[in-house]
């Protein structure tokens, strides 16, 4: 996995993933509450970059020989720890839950992509929006149409099979 991964220019998951998101969410900050959060968005970007590196960009590669149940399952369970989260509760249970769903679509992007701009900008949805408005779910909507029509289109020019990565086969 490379920054740009299998996109042939580098400004195309710039764009796709990094820009237009810093420019929709400040856009809707400044018109909600007349900030411009541009170090918070960059930082949460930056970070979950980082992350990535980590989970999709070394871990899955590393876990590629094992079965993609069991692969996904280990990379949420480290993800989990790392999250320091091991008192079991019911809110500790539905945050391993939504990070299994995360490592199974951010792995899914992962193979599809090879891009860590794409990969980290999923991630960092979670940071952006851990509070909701009627703004922010507008603004996150928008992002994911935009981002799983992309990959989708991305992925019909280039004959990939879209649903390799799903447990049932839909064709």
């Amino acid at each position: 996995m490379t920054l740009k991964g299998d996109f042939k220019n580098f400004f195309v998951p710039l764009a796709i993933y990094w820009l237009l998101p810093v420019i929709l969410i400040e856009t809707t900050a400044y018109f909600s509450t007349s900030t411009l959060p541009r170090v918070a968005v960059i930082t949460i970007l930056v970070y979950g970059l980082f992350e990535e590196i980590g989970w999709r960009g070394f871990l899955q590669q590393a876990l590629v020989s094992l079965p993609k149940f069991v692969r996904i399952t280990l990379i949420t369970v480290l993800w989990f720890a790392w999250h320091l989260n091991f008192e079991m509760s019911l809110s500790n249970l539905t945050f391993f839950l939504i990070l299994f769903a995360g490592s199974w679509a951010l792995g899914f992007i992962a193979e599809k992509t090879n891009c860590l701009l794409a990969v980290s900008a999923i991630h960092s949805l979670n940071n952006f929006f851990s509070d909701s408005n009627v703004y922010k779910i507008g603004v996150l909507s928008f992002l994911l149409l935009v981002w799983v029509l992309s990959i989708v289109y991305r992925n019909k020019l280039g004959g990939n099979k879209i649903n390799s990565y799903l447990p049932v086969t839909l064709v």
